[in-house]
């Protein structure tokens, strides 16, 4: 286990006291270091503030949360290029956007590591910089290639060994330059040391030897671009008292399996077509995104895992295909997240207007999860989950890029007016924005701390 000491009992421990155990480390200023008095007293506040948003609770304010990116390469006038070639522009990015506009939560210093892609051969996705001839220009947002890569044939082998699945078979197909590991022998060869030789001879020489070389690149490669992300994380705690709230990172299983390996239109005509074995796919493929989530967060010792959720939305399938296909694994996913003593954060994307009625009455662990709305009725949404989950969202980004500070600042009030009765309530754009006026990001900030104050005595930082 990586990241903070856990204690001897962590197994025995029940989710209540792991969570209690996050809470403690997230609070705590003996393992930080700050710049000032001020700086440490606003990390706590905060911090505060979102552990209380968190469990449905009442806080001394409305926290404001924006994923940050795309506006804070804007404002620092970098280039999507520089997103992926030039981290030390991203992470002076972050620094400017925080002197700035001193958000509160949520943005973060991410690069997207071009020479790693490169060095892969990723061919399902286009960016700006690549070495690839489908390079787009240098101020392009990246694109995914939508494509199915994984046969239908092959649903037997997923559910079989997903994860040897992935190794042996879908990597080689999404990246260019791990074609060999196909040819990995079955690592159960090595469960004895009599035998150990086999394997240890297969994976040294060959193509098998020639991915794992390209891998071990690519990964210092990614160290090296993560350096300055990861140091201004440090030096935005320690200067502003910014906390950090993203922890691990999965996806539903049905999003995982319709994304990349089936893609959209396969995943489509395999719920017609391929039901069951859709199913048993689902129910393999739930461990490892359990498995996901709780890893990156006790690796960082944040306990929120954000998932962007894709396919469920409303229009893609109906409700009793949501009902069938999409809801029993993702919930299973959700409670294997609680299960560990973390809370999961489902960025829903696109509108759950029909969905609200089936999460509200699935009986799932009261003020253990958040939801972050991005086009679902917030009046709906706020009284069907309002007693019993944390929410979030539905600003529209097109109005923080088009609007007037004088519109978004009414539509922030009017939400916040709307959902802040009785707690457990983020304000929050529906999506990540970009192109966004500064005059506007400091509407949408600055709106909490005019409207969104429960305790008129708090501190608004």
């Amino acid at each position: 286990m990586f990241g903070p000491t856990y204690p001897d009992n962590w197994k025995e421990m029940s989710s209540d006291e792991k969570f209690e155990f996050f809470k403690g480390l997230m609070l705590s200023t003996e393992h930080r270091k700050f710049d000032t008095e001020e700086a440490e007293q606003t990390y706590v506040r905060r911090a505060k503030r979102w552990l209380d948003v968190a469990e449905n609770k009442i806080p001394d304010r409305v926290p404001n949360f924006m994923m940050g990116s795309p506006i804070m390469w804007d404002e620092a006038g970098i280039t999507q290029k520089d997103t992926f070639y030039n981290s030390e522009k991203v992470a002076e990015a972050a620094i400017k956007f925080q002197e700035e506009f001193e958000p509160e939560f949520g943005t973060m210093a991410m690069t997207n590591g071009g020479e790693m892609l490169d060095l892969l051969g990723v061919n399902i996705m286009r960016w700006p910089g690549s070495s690839r001839p489908d390079a787009l220009p240098d101020n392009t947002a990246f694109q995914y290639i939508e494509k199915e890569v994984m046969p239908p044939e092959d649903y037997e082998k997923l559910t079989r060994n997903p994860e040897g699945y992935l190794i042996r078979s879908f990597y080689g197909k999404i990246f260019d330059g791990l074609t060999g590991l196909s040819g990995l022998t079955n690592l159960f060869n090595a469960i004895e040391p009599a035998v150990v030789a086999g394997v240890v001879m297969n994976v040294g020489t060959g193509p098998i030897r020639e991915a794992l070389e390209t891998i071990m690149k690519a990964a210092d490669v990614a160290m090296a671009n993560m350096g300055p992300a990861m140091a201004v994380g440090g030096q935005l705690a320690a200067k502003y008292g910014f906390p950090a709230i993203m922890g691990g990172m999965s996806f539903a299983p049905f999003d995982i399996l319709g994304d990349t390996l089936r893609g959209t239109k396969g995943i489509m005509m395999d719920m017609y077509r391929r039901p069951d074995e859709l199913l048993a796919a689902l129910d393999a493929i739930t461990p490892m995104a359990i498995e996901m989530a709780v890893g990156g967060s006790y690796a960082s010792g944040v306990p929120f895992a954000t998932m962007p959720l894709h396919k469920g939305a409303d229009g893609f399938m109906s409700n009793e295909q949501f009902e069938k296909f999409y809801w029993p694994s993702f919930k299973a996913l959700l409670e294997g997240i609680i299960d560990a003593g973390l809370i999961p954060m489902s960025f829903v994307e696109g509108s759950y207007n029909q969905r609200l009625d089936i999460i509200a009455d699935s009986d799932l662990p009261k003020n253990k999860t958040m939801w972050w709305f991005d086009q679902t009725d917030m009046k709906a949404a706020h009284e069907k989950f309002g007693s019993w989950a944390t929410i979030g969202g539905n600003i529209p980004a097109s109005l923080l890029a088009t609007g007037t500070p004088e519109e978004i600042d009414a539509a922030c009030k009017e939400v916040i007016e709307l959902c802040m009765p009785g707690g457990g309530y983020f304000l929050a754009p529906g999506c990540s924005p970009e192109q966004i006026p500064g005059e506007n990001i400091h509407a949408f900030i600055n709106s909490t701390k005019k409207y969104g104050v429960y305790d008129k005595e708090a501190v608004a930082a």
